[in-house]
């Protein structure tokens, strides 16, 4: 009995399997690997034998198995089928074909619903012989819902496909082979002049489809805040052109052409409006066939620069605006404001994307500080070059003139340009200040003072750098992207962390004023400005220290000083014993160079230290 009832030897499994297989073309191994699956093999279980489950569908993955699952997938590249049953409630072997829905489905069903409206349904509704027993009303009420059913489809196919295809009222095969003279004859007393109803209604329907596409901008992304790169506006006016040819081709077929003549010939209030619609296309045609041809070229540049390093952008900048300059100077539609603004923007964007995926959010911060300093300067050398030379094209655009034809200047503000690239490069200027601090604190760490009070100092110093190693791990421990310029709760972090660094900086300038008065000589003095070094120029520590320069000024002019008489004494020794003494057991030239070396080593002084010292 258990073997009976196994789904291996079940009628219902058999009954899916063959019709899947049949439809599918596959062979039985394809169905045994999916019934191997426990869970897959669940789902049919559950599928016929529970109420609650409805609807089957089986289908091909990417790897080419047999997937079933409870409802229709969104998407699939693949054939499907399906079995729906009539009413709920568990499935019987005997009633499979009675009590079930099941089909194919096409990894295209837009395609599938169009073909079966036309070929199909159409047909079906709108012969003549199965209206025979219905009232004239609700005749003429299924042909019309029909027709607009077939139209309905017949739009948003051609939408998918990125076409815009104007439906042809029915009986416009009719129109086809229809002469003009017959138009005049009939002009007085047309047999149906229901007809040119359903041509007017439809010139209505055709106007507000045009009217959808001329209204159409490439502006539209960046005002809902996409954010969109120039592949954008390259695309849309690449497939603006091919839609619009679409169109214009639509409108010169004979049928179009015969409805034109049907409307001209019948005095038709709607034939101007027609005209005008067509002369409208035709414009926007020649627009779009314009601005692609001179946009066509950056889609070349626009690739390169999606392709290399960012660090190797710097040098693709001046060719690109150049090719920019020529699109301004050549094309006839494209050199207005409004419209370079919008390919500029998309450029600034296709950069700041560039950027952020070169200094990665995730390690900008917690990474090697040096390597990501060095990264966001970079970054930030690429973008203000980006600005420069935006502004030397600007200013030179003189240069593209041709044939006598003078070029209109870019009278726009370059704020509508690169306000997104300026909150960028802040955002990235807040980091590389951020970054410098990280890495003049660091140096914290070593810094030891000796003398008296050398070791209270050097213990308040360490408890400085333990803070500050606190506050940098609960910054960097932070989820956000912090090159998100809309992430305001990083800059309020950044404002906290400044606040607090100032406080370091003024009790750092505090110890550094202790341990420069308990130098005990010029020597030492200038060890502490070693130990500081760059922290120095860390404006709150500085303004400390400017007021013990003079100091330190003044204890090395006197060790000049002292220097200054030990030298005369020694010119003095020599005039009174007419030679230059020298130490025991050496030459006279090398003894004389001994002595110097000796003078100069009483003063130990690292004279590169007088960098630190402003205006020296």
């Amino acid at each position: 009995m258990e073997e009976e009832d196994s789904p291996a030897v079940d009628k219902r499994f058999y009954f899916i399997e063959q019709y899947v297989l049949k439809t599918m073309k596959l062979k039985p191994d394809r169905w045994h690997k999916c019934l191997s699956v426990e869970e897959q093999k669940q789902v049919i279980q559950d599928f016929l034998d529970k109420s609650d489950n409805t609807t089957l569908v089986v289908s091909l993955n990417a790897a080419g198995q047999l997937i079933p699952t409870f409802g229709f997938a969104g998407y699939s590249k693949n054939k499907s089928v399906y079995f729906i049953k009539r009413n709920q409630g568990a499935l019987s072997s005997d009633t499979m074909q009675t009590d079930l829905l099941y089909g194919d489905m096409s990894p295209s069903p837009l395609e599938q619903f169009s073909a079966f409206v036309e070929e199909v349904a159409a047909p079906v509704l709108l012969n003549a012989r199965n209206h025979s027993e219905w009232p004239h009303v609700v005749s003429q009420d299924v042909k019309r819902h029909v027709q607009a059913l077939k139209n309905s489809v017949f739009v948003v196919a051609g939408q998918v496909k990125g076409k815009t295809l104007l439906p042809l009222p029915p009986g416009s095969e009719r129109l086809e082979q229809t002469s003009k003279q017959f138009f005049l004859s009939c002009r007085e007393d047309l047999l149906d002049k229901s007809v040119i109803h359903v041509i007017e209604s439809m010139v209505i329907e055709w106007s507000h489809q045009i009217h959808e596409v001329l209204k159409r901008d490439s502006s539209e992304p960046l005002l809902l805040g996409i954010n969109p790169t120039p592949h954008m506006e390259l695309n849309f006016w690449k497939n603006r052109y091919a839609d619009l040819e679409c169109i214009h081709e639509q409108f010169k077929s004979p049928k179009v052409a015969r409805m034109a003549e049907l409307l001209d010939t019948m005095d038709s209030s709607y034939y101007p409006a027609f005209r005008n619609m067509l002369q409208d296309v035709m414009c926007a045609l020649e627009e779009a066939r314009d601005i692609n041809t001179f946009l066509k070229p950056l889609q070349r540049l626009t690739e390169d620069l999606e392709n290399i390093e960012f660090s190797e952008v710097k040098g693709r900048i001046a060719p690109l605006m150049h090719m920019v300059c020529l699109v301004w100077s050549n094309s006839k539609f494209y050199n207005t404001p409004a419209r370079l603004i919008v390919l500029l923007c998309e450029f600034c964007n296709l950069f700041i994307q560039q950027a952020q995926s070169h200094l990665n959010p995730e390690d900008i911060l917690k990474g090697d500080i040096v390597e990501s300093l060095a990264r966001v300067q970079m970054t930030l050398d690429v973008l203000t070059h980006f600005k420069r030379t935006f502004e030397d094209r600007k200013n030179n655009l003189s240069q593209y003139q041709r044939k006598g034809l003078e070029v209109k200047p870019w009278s726009f503000s370059p704020c509508m340009v690169f306000a997104r690239l300026d909150r960028f490069v802040e955002r990235l200027k807040i980091i590389e200040a951020f970054l410098l601090t990280v890495v003049d604190l660091m140096k914290l760490e070593k810094v030891e003072f000796g003398g008296v009070r050398g070791r209270s100092l050097s213990q308040q110093v360490l408890l400085l750098y333990e803070e500050f190693l606190e506050q940098y791990k609960t910054l960097t421990e932070k989820s956000y992207d912090c090159l998100d310029v809309c992430n305001l709760e990083f800059e309020a972090d950044m404002g906290e962390f400044k606040c607090k660094v100032e406080d370091m900086d003024r009790c750092l300038g505090a110890i550094f004023c202790q341990a420069f008065d308990d130098a005990s000589g010029l020597e030492y003095a200038f060890k502490v400005l070693d130990m500081f070094g760059s922290l120095l120029e860390r404006p709150l520590i500085d303004a400390d220290a400017q007021k013990k320069y003079p100091v330190l000024i003044n204890m090395f002019d006197k060790e000049l000083d002292c220097c200054m008489a030990l030298y005369k004494k020694r010119v003095q020794t020599e005039e009174e014993l007419g030679y230059f003494p020298v130490s025991k057991n050496m030459p006279t030239v090398a003894g004389g160079l001994k002595w110097a070396q000796q003078l100069q080593q009483r003063m130990q002084i690292p004279y590169s230290n007088f960098r630190n010292i402003p205006h020296l």
